[in-house]
């Protein structure tokens, strides 16, 4: 994927080292701080203002560099013929940069609020638009008292909301909620994102996420060294479907093979099979136990059905792996793991699959656990493997506890695909995508906590399978199928609830989500 296609994200450490590559490549940090100020102005008067039928704006700016690029803010709007007042919460900036903004503003007729005045409630309930410039990336441990005054105060107010780089209080590299912190309904982001604005919950409360481009060029990120973070989006989304040829036939679009389900979960193995029919695949085969025949059958039309024998658990028997011997020749992608039960048999399933194998396998489920007794088994597959973890399941395989998983997603996933030479797909809040051959890591931003149910991981597994037997390389079919998941909940939260939302109906959006990402030829 091209990394231009999706969205950067870049700790605060990284950030602060951007800019001082591009300031080595030339730019000056006062004009990176009125860059900065300049595009955050032009969204406020292109985007916010509109909104209005009053003008009147407060700054509410801090004593480092983000308060500088309040400055800028209060300066270029001023200069747009808006009525503007600056709020000094802990008196004149420390940086030379900022005091040189400071100087500037000081000689236009705006008014300059002193720290005095920082609780005075007059300022933050006349205003239309109060601009929150208080902290910045380098913000951590906590609020002083009387900032978080003002913190209450803007929250309060029922002006709308705009914070500058970050909501002040929140923390840069973090999805934590913070004690205290402003709560806008927009942040600018500064050339890029920050952990903050997709990690949830903090996402959450930084309201409408807007980038502004303040002249950091590509070039200058390539400097950056180490792991690289990127969200995904529209965009870059796009770039990974090939146009669909109009004499295209059901063989152009692959087989995925789908060998899922038991008697007591035939509904993974029916959601696992719509996943990988409602996303395109020409073929699929839905192989199960035969004694989960009526329950899986009268749900599915599409796939081609293979029952196969089971045993006294309601699982596969071991004597049926090698009836499916010619169709794991025949695949395009092969699915095991949704609904399968751990046993004895499926275990050996399981080996059976990877050792013979001549398509990629997505492991998904059960087949998970088969494979965490024996992970270094993993090393020795030949063909492109996909494993699916949701934070349990990468427990299993890793060792870590949870609480550790769930600290460094991001670093958990990249290790773990890097040291197994495997495509980890991350499930939970913030679905993380790590490819072995990358060291670029792929944060999803879609999605909502109505996926939390039984059989989403099921629906996404399919869709994977599918994105992969029609010719998607192994690593962007997962980010694909992970973005594409999170928008079918999306579309089913707005027409159901957040509640309301089950995997059978994220299928049902899948068909017209996919629409937007389509070219006919």
């Amino acid at each position: 994927m091209k990394k231009g296609d999706n969205l950067r994200i870049l700790s605060g450490a990284q950030t602060k080292a951007v800019e001082c590559y591009a300031v080595e490549r030339g730019m000056t940090f006062l004009g990176l701080m009125e860059n900065a100020g300049t595009a955050c102005a032009e969204v406020i008067r292109d985007v916010v203002l509109p909104r209005l039928s009053g003008k009147k704006i407060l700054v509410v700016s801090g004593t480092g560099k983000n308060g500088g690029d309040g400055f800028v803010v209060a300066e270029k709007l001023y200069e747009a013929g808006i009525e503007v007042s600056v709020l000094l919460c802990k008196g004149e900036p420390k940086d030379e940069e900022s005091l040189e903004m400071l100087n500037r503003i000081k000689k236009l007729p705006i008014e300059i609020i002193g720290s005095a005045e920082v609780l005075n409630t007059e300022y933050y309930n006349s205003a239309d638009i109060i601009v929150d410039a208080i902290f910045g990336t380098g913000f951590k441990g906590a609020m002083e008292f009387d900032i978080l005054k003002v913190v209450e105060l803007i929250n309060k107010s029922k002006a709308i909301k705009v914070s500058i780089d970050i909501p002040s209080g929140l923390y840069c590299d973090s999805g934590e909620e913070t004690q205290a912190f402003v709560k806008p309904d927009y942040t600018l982001a500064l050339n890029n994102l920050n952990p903050v604005h997709v990690l949830v919950p903090a996402s959450y409360y930084c309201g409408k996420v807007i980038l502004c481009d303040i002249g950091i060029t590509d070039d200058v990120y390539e400097r950056l060294t180490g792991l690289k973070t990127f969200g995904l989006n529209d965009n870059g989304i796009k770039q990974l479907f090939k146009p669909i040829s109009l004499t295209v036939n059901k063989g152009d679009n692959g087989h995925a093979l789908s060998i899922c389900g038991s008697k007591s979960m035939p509904g993974a193995a029916v959601l696992a099979a719509k996943g990988a029919v409602f996303s395109g695949a020409g073929l699929v085969t839905c192989a199960f136990p035969e004694c989960a025949y009526s329950a899986i059958s009268s749900k599915l039309t599409e796939p081609l059905l293979l029952p196969l024998e089971f045993n006294k658990s309601g699982t596969f028997s071991a004597n049926s792996i090698h009836k499916l011997l010619p169709h794991i020749k025949k695949a395009s992608s092969i699915l095991v793991g949704c609904g399968l039960g751990l046993n004895k048999d499926t275990k050996a399933l399981v080996n059976f699959i990877l050792e013979n194998a001549q398509s990629p396998v997505i492991l998904d489920a059960d087949a998970l656990n088969a494979v965490a007794e024996n992970t270094d088994f993993l090393k020795q597959i030949k063909v492109p493997l996909v494993l699916t973890p949701h934070p349990g399941e990468m427990s299993r395989l890793t060792g870590l506890s949870i609480p550790e998983i769930q600290a460094d997603r991001v670093s958990v996933a990249h290790n773990f695909a890097k040291e197994y030479e495997v495509t980890l797909v991350l499930k939970g809040a913030n679905t993380v995508v790590a490819d072995n051959n990358s060291v670029e890591v792929y944060v999803n931003i879609t999605g909502n906590p109505g996926l939390a149910k039984g059989g989403s991981g099921d629906l996404l597994a399919g869709i994977i399978a599918s994105f992969v037997a029609q010719g998607i390389g192994v690593g962007d079919a997962c980010i694909a199928g992970v973005y594409l998941h999170g928008l079918a909940g999306d579309r089913a939260a707005a027409r159901l609830s957040v509640r309301g939302v089950t995997p059978t109906e994220c299928a049902e959006e899948l068909q017209s989500a996919l629409n937007d990402f389509e070219i006919l030829i």
